[in-house]
């Protein structure tokens, strides 16, 4: 098997603004362009980051919970379902205590793993009390574990 030294092409990237250009007309951009893109969205999450952590505690507190039941009105079975959450960060949606309680409703679940910087995420399987180790972005992540597809 011969192996192209071309970079892998994933299902769905974060965004597709780079295959489209200003005009809207679908046209594929030049790859110069993707790194006004790049640009772009590096300065959309320091902004995002600047609202968030502008917010107090208790404001972030009642977002987290909007998010929560929004969550328990859209899943209603957790029987059998593997489910994503993470560690919260700069002001970031706490879903914690809500993981946990998907656990108890009979689901599992599953945590993101940065294996290598510029790949593809990782989610491996969690419980809490299972051993976490400092990752790439020095958050914690499950240590070994295995990969929630497995």
């Amino acid at each position: 098997m011969q192996h192209s030294s071309k970079p892998p092409q994933y299902a769905s990237p974060p965004c597709f603004m780079h295959e489209l250009s200003a005009s809207g007309g679908g046209e594929h951009v030049a790859s110069k362009d993707w790194m006004e893109v790049r640009r772009w969205r590096k300065e959309q999450r320091k902004l995002l980051i600047a609202a968030r952590m502008a917010k107090s505690q208790i404001e972030r507190q009642a977002c987290s919970d909007g998010i929560v039941r929004k969550l328990d009105r859209t899943i209603k079975q957790f029987a059998g379902k593997v489910i994503g959450i993470y560690w919260p960060v700069r002001g970031e949606p706490d879903l914690r205590n809500w993981g946990v309680e998907a656990i108890d409703r009979g689901g599992r679940l599953a945590l993101p793993v940065v294996t290598e910087k510029g790949a593809p995420l990782e989610y491996r399987l969690w419980t809490p009390g299972d051993p976490l180790e400092r990752g790439v972005w020095n958050i914690l992540v499950p240590a070994g574990g295995i990969c929630s597809a497995a």
